[in-house]
């Protein structure tokens, strides 16, 4: 028996298979569908048959065995694909695949042990498997039905697709290795051993290579893409014409590089140009179209209050031990104030270490919020509003000490230009729209399936905001938005 076909029986052996893997891997955990079904569940669904004896067939050579249930090949690199992306170069390399496939085996042991101990029948667990199955439905049923469904039609997007493909073209790349020599002489001498016996590429640019970055691995270069960066190279246009010349597996003649030495190249594996597949940029796409230049300047002309910076200033501090302290300080600099003075004065004398070092400089402080080492403090924020440019308060008390303060520059609350904030709009536009969309596609749900919702049957505590009418804004952080909380992924 295959191991998938023991899948197809057990879930339950399922729901542990990549429980064990994430285990395995420690840090950067896989994203888990919503609510805390364990990742595993979504592997378990795409093998789990959905009528007894209709049971996926795995093939390839066969890893392991565990009684009559067989791991194949295929397994292996199904299980590897199921792991994040930015995760699987380790489980790529013999070593990990075959510390992943003593987890499968694991695994598996652990779940005919559950079976044994009669954890399928438990009702506790039977209704986390149950859980999990329609959470894994949720999510494929939301990624594949409403999360992309953004109200622009798909002969609309496949049209811009073929009339703008130049825009989706990816450039030919290579894998490649290659032999540096110092001297003409001696790249021609290695050229000639390399015809003689191709197969000794990686020995000589081993023994060979004047490249010290790249000898060691047997003057494997890596990815090269047409046009772009050679390590060690920068940008050499003849060693990339005779890179992208090559078929895969041949090797070059010898090239002169733009350093002035000589290299023999050797395209392992060779990408061709192609384009993106337009499911790749289909949302992309979709959202190019959803929003115009036209519905930007109408959202940027009706919401203007939106947009306005709110009134800054570029201020200095001096603080002294004591009041009479700050008032001969003040005396002394209204003979010439200037920003060079108050900053030198304050080097010299202030008793905040913090900020005398860079000569009492607070940078740029916003009306309505914190003053640096200061915090939230009205009567310090409108002393230090009340001041014009190269202007310095009065000495006033704070927590820090007896302190005067100085303006070097004040700008006031302006209207930001559509530029700015053009890419802002466009974000909350096509937010919108798709959460718009999304609402549609949840509500036709609603009436095929006769949903109610009793609202005024749920009790719970009273809304922070509640009552407090004109503090709108201030609790927008208190709670994370709902459909990221619960929203399928």
């Amino acid at each position: 028996m295959r191991r998938s076909e023991a899948i197809g029986r057990n879930i339950v052996a399922l729901c542990a298979v990549v429980l064990l893997v994430v285990a395995l891997l420690g840090c950067g955990e896989p994203e888990q569908p919503t609510g805390g079904a364990p990742a595993p569940a979504k592997k378990a669904a795409a093998k789990a048959p959905s009528q007894p004896g209709a049971i996926p067939q795995s093939s390839g050579e066969v890893l392991a065995r565990i009684g009559d249930v067989a791991i194949t090949t295929s397994d292996l690199e199904q299980e590897i694909a199921d792991i994040p992306v930015y995760m699987q170069t380790k489980f790529k390399t013999k070593s990990g695949k075959i510390e992943l496939l003593n987890k499968m085996v694991e695994n598996e042991l652990l779940a005919r042990a559950a079976v044994e101990a009669g954890l399928d029948r438990d009702p506790a667990v039977m209704r986390k498997i149950e859980d999990s199955r329609k959470k894994i439905l949720q999510n494929e049923y939301y990624r594949s039905h409403m999360k992309d469904k953004v109200g622009v039609p798909e002969d609309q997007i496949n049209s811009y697709y073929e009339a703008h493909k130049d825009e989706y073209k990816t450039k030919a790349r290579a894998r490649v290795r290659m032999i540096m020599l110092s001297d003409e002489a001696s790249a021609n001498k290695t050229l000639a051993d390399l015809k003689k016996d191709p197969q000794k590429f990686e020995e000589l640019a081993k023994t060979r290579s004047k490249d010290e970055a790249t000898a060691s691995s047997g003057g494997l270069l890596g990815w090269v893409t047409d046009g772009g960066y050679i390590r060690g190279l920068g940008k050499d246009s003849d060693v990339n014409d005779a890179i992208f010349a090559l078929k895969e597996g041949q090797t070059s003649e010898v090239v002169k590089t733009k350093k002035g030495t000589f290299a023999i190249l050797k395209a392992e594996t060779i990408e061709p140009a192609s384009y993106r597949p337009l499911d790749e940029v289909k949302r992309r796409i979709a959202d190019d179209l959803l929003v115009n230049d036209e519905q930007i300047q109408k959202y940027y002309d009706e919401n203007k209050d939106e947009f306005i910076s709110k009134e800054r200033v570029k201020a200095r501090i001096l603080v002294l031990e004591n009041e009479s302290e700050a008032k001969k300080a003040k005396k002394s600099l209204e003979k010439g104030l200037t920003v060079d003075n108050f900053s030198a004065y304050a080097k010299k004398s202030s008793i905040d270490k913090t900020n005398a070092k860079n000569g009492g400089y607070l940078g740029y402080i916003t009306r309505g919020r914190y003053i640096p080492g200061i915090g939230r403090d009205p009567a310090v924020e409108k002393v230090i509003f009340d001041l014009n440019e190269n202007q310095m308060s009065d000495p006033i008390k704070t927590k820090k000490g007896w302190s005067i303060f100085y303006v070097e520059k004040k700008e006031d609350a302006q209207l930001k230009p559509l530029d700015r904030v053009k890419t802002l709009i466009t974000n909350k536009l096509r937010r919108e729209m798709r959460e718009s969309a999304q609402d549609e596609s949840m509500n036709s749900l609603k009436q095929k399936y006769g949903c109610e919702i009793y609202e005024d049957k749920v009790t719970g505590t009273e809304d922070p905001d509640e009552g407090n009418e004109g503090m709108e804004g201030e609790n927008d952080n208190a709670s994370p938005n709902i459909r990221n909380v619960f929203r399928p992924r």
